[in-house]
């Protein structure tokens, strides 16, 4: 029935076919996520050119009214309360159920800003036409990479975005459309999921293993000309897994190969280890951006983060950013400043980088004891592969733990697993945590 619906178009333009299934889907005769004919099942029936259902489609994707499903095709975009995003959720327990499901650092190991805001000098308000960024924190930015990265090209001044998702997706928007195919790690972070698919793009998830992206898996990815890679280089969420040096070399070996791929670090995780974090940047390449949030060190309200890449590229992302919000507040860009120039928060950011790790390895050791084989790694999060992680998750809940299921992280495969956020899980509940999931998985048992 819902595909006659679709033949009754009147139009054989690609804007007819986008006005058609835009009215059909907001009178809700499309409902949320029912797939759409097939391209060239809907352009034989038409009697049109595959290309001009290709654009009606991209054309929905882009008004977010489709997504686009891989393999699985076209489908209607879900709709969900608030208008948020699928993928996006708030995290707010009930009274007494520890939340561990977020992935937010341990309030307690960020700064006060208060001291700091105090202390600021006075200065002349920020008015239109003025520079965009403070060349002190800019600096600033460009220093860390320097000291603490092993990026190929020359790093230029950062610019500043709001947040990591922010710069991504102003990188992703001055060189990609709706309908291009964009690589990413699976599992992968709810959240780059979420953006990647209302912007409209087609994604591929490459695989893991304990020392980052298979090299294999990535070079049959890239057989499929993607426009852009994002990967995480250290400390990757959801699995914690670290790309060792020896990894990232055969990685870039791969994406050396193909010099017009986009390739975007998100280097989330910087701020808490004293080494130098991979980088498949080598010298040369054309397209690039690499992005470090201070969300984890100095707190996710402060929405600043440092956006480097090759010039083209921040140049196309500046002045997009300067017709839409311009700048980032320069109260926040001189708040970020004091607080990183700070001894107290030098001293803050290593008890934080010590806590993270101690309650990571504690978490982990304690399921191991258990016959419960979480990944090795770092970070926030501990990744617990299972054998049916959405029942478990749920008799944790019962428990008073509130923990997310592994579909959330699911590019393409079906993941069965449980991401557990451990920053502010104090070692000594890890066993007491342990015992609970161990207890929950009763006669399930863990996944090979």
């Amino acid at each position: 029935m819902v595909q006659r619906t679709i033949l009754d178009c009147k139009g054989r333009g690609a804007d007819d076919i986008f006005v058609h299934v835009r009215e059909l889907i907001e009178d809700g005769t499309l409902g949320q996520s029912e797939a759409l004919p097939p391209i060239r099942a809907l352009a034989q029936a038409l009697a049109v050119n595959r290309n001009t259902v290709a654009a009606a489609y991209r054309k929905l994707i882009a008004a977010g009214l489709a997504e686009a499903a891989g393999r699985a095709g076209t489908r209607v975009a879900p709709r969900t309360r608030l208008g948020m995003p699928l993928g996006v959720h708030a995290f707010t327990s009930a009274p007494g159920m520890l939340e561990l499901a977020s992935g937010n650092p341990d309030p307690a190991l960020l700064p006060d800003y208060a001291p700091y805001l105090a202390a600021l000098p006075a200065e002349p308000p920020a008015l239109y036409g003025q520079p965009c960024y403070l060349a002190d924190l800019q600096a600033w930015g460009r220093d860390w990479w320097l000291r603490q990265g092993r990026i190929g090209a020359e790093v230029a001044e950062p610019l500043l975005t709001h947040g990591a998702l922010d710069g991504i997706e102003r990188v992703l928007a001055a060189w990609l459309a709706p309908g291009d195919t964009v690589l990413v790690e699976e599992p992968c972070f709810p959240g780059s999921l979420a953006l990647l698919r209302q912007m409209g793009v087609t994604l591929i998830g490459v695989p893991l293993d304990g020392d980052g992206m298979l090299p294999d898996a990535l070079a049959a990815a890239l057989a499929r000309k993607p426009k852009a890679l994002l990967w995480t280089p250290y400390s990757h969420n959801p699995t914690g897994v670290n790309t060792t040096p020896e990894r990232a070399a055969a990685l870039r070996a791969v994406v050396d190969a193909h010099p017009e791929l986009l390739l975007i670090e998100d280097d989330h995780f910087a701020a808490f280890t004293d080494a130098a974090t991979p980088s498949l940047v080598s010298p040369g390449r054309a397209r690039w951006a690499a992005v470090r949030s201070l969300s984890k060190w100095l707190g996710p309200d402060l929405r600043l983060a440092f956006l480097t890449g090759d010039l083209t590229t921040l140049t196309r992302v500046q002045r997009r950013q300067y017709v839409g919000p311009r700048w980032p507040s320069f109260l926040l860009q001189r708040l970020a400043l004091a607080l990183l120039r700070a001894p107290e928060t030098e001293a803050l950011r290593r008890r934080a980088a010590a806590c993270y790790a101690e309650r990571h390895v504690a978490l982990t050791d304690a399921l191991r004891r258990r016959g419960l084989a979480a990944q090795a790694g770092e970070g926030l999060n501990v990744w617990l592969p299972l054998a049916d992680d959405a029942v478990v998750a749920q008799a944790l809940a019962a428990r008073g733990y509130l923990v997310r299921a592994g579909d959330a992280f699911r590019v393409t495969r079906r993941l069965s697993a449980l991401r557990v956020s451990c920053a502010a899980l104090p070692a000594e509940r890890a066993d007491e945590l342990a015992g609970a999931i161990a207890d929950c998985l009763g006669g399930l048992g863990a996944a090979a």
